[in-house]
């Protein structure tokens, strides 16, 4: 019907059969089927055809405002969608729980004011379960964390922002030693990412390959209070090399040289799929997360 709405209003607008044929590329005889079809459709009588040349009924002109209004809300729509226009609204992004630090703020305020009509909205959860939302379209962009080893998902626009080695850390206050091959390492106490992290799963698993079960002290997703209990010797745990470079507590601990716990990650920034115009707030973001990524180099 919007072909029949459109060739209404051409005719209203040009005054003239043969103009508004002319301007939709149309035979006088096709645009006067259009008329009747949409004619037949509503059931009313659009045209005069007492008068030469044809004059709109009063329906006709009721019509015709209300076609307008209808194909200017259309014109809207592909507007909004076909990334054109500056995207306003909720932008829906994820962010691990590794991640979610405060230079993270940064990239959001920058994002902000690239787009001033944008709502973020944020949240934390662990990378496979960012992944996971991505794909059922609840999410726009995530930020995840993976151990290298992980394959990324094909299914998903993605880029790597980074790969990083994880540190194993204990307290420098204490007595056990630093570097050992025997299993009564894995047997130490952890401080760990809960349930659902890669990395914890990782270490898990190696442990368990080694011949020992996997004891965990403390398992919360803030790394800070992670450091916290390492640094007052609650037991032994794993974090990002850059974040343990700069941290406050960085006096307090000891590296642990151990050859099973070398294990590095992948920083990836995965975009949603069909996002309309939303797409040019995730490239930027992407563009801005790789800004980031190469200044914590």
């Amino acid at each position: 019907m919007l072909a029949e709405l459109k060739a209404l209003v051409v005719l209203a607008e040009s005054g003239s059969m043969e103009r508004a044929a002319t301007d939709l590329y149309l035979t006088p005889s096709a645009l006067t089927r259009r008329i009747q079809r949409l004619e037949v459709e509503l059931g009313v009588v659009l045209l005069d055809r007492h008068f030469k040349p044809l004059k709109l009924t009063r329906v006709g002109l009721d019509v015709v405002a209300k076609s307008r209004a209808i194909l200017l809300s259309l014109s809207d729509l592909k507007s909004s969608t076909s990334g054109n226009t500056p995207p306003v609204g909720p932008f829906r992004l994820g962010l691990s729980h590794a991640i979610a630090l405060p230079d993270m703020s940064k990239v959001i305020i920058e994002m902000g004011k690239q787009f001033p009509l944008l709502q973020p909205s944020i949240c934390n959860d662990t990378s496979p379960e960012l992944l996971a939302r991505l794909h059922l379209g609840e999410l726009d962009g995530a930020l995840v964390v993976l151990p290298i080893e992980t394959t990324l998902p094909p299914e998903l626009e993605g880029v790597t922002l980074a790969h990083e080695a994880m540190r194993l850390v204990q307290a420098r206050t204490s007595t056990r030693p630093r570097s050992s091959k025997c299993s009564e390492f894995y047997r130490r106490n952890w401080v760990l990412n809960p349930l659902g992290c890669l990395v914890r799963e990782e270490i898990k698993n190696r442990v368990e390959r080694l011949g020992a079960p996997l004891i965990v002290a403390a398992e919360l997703h803030n790394p800070d209070l992670q450091l916290s209990l390492i640094a007052g010797n609650v037991g032994v745990g794993m974090l990002r090399a850059s974040f343990l470079r700069t941290h406050s507590l960085r006096a307090r601990l000891s590296l642990i040289e151990h050859p099973n716990f070398n294990i590095t990650i992948r920083i990836a920034f995965f975009r949603g799929r069909h996002l309309g115009a939303r797409e040019q707030v995730a490239l930027e973001l992407q563009r801005i997360l790789m800004k980031q990524f190469k200044r914590s180099e």
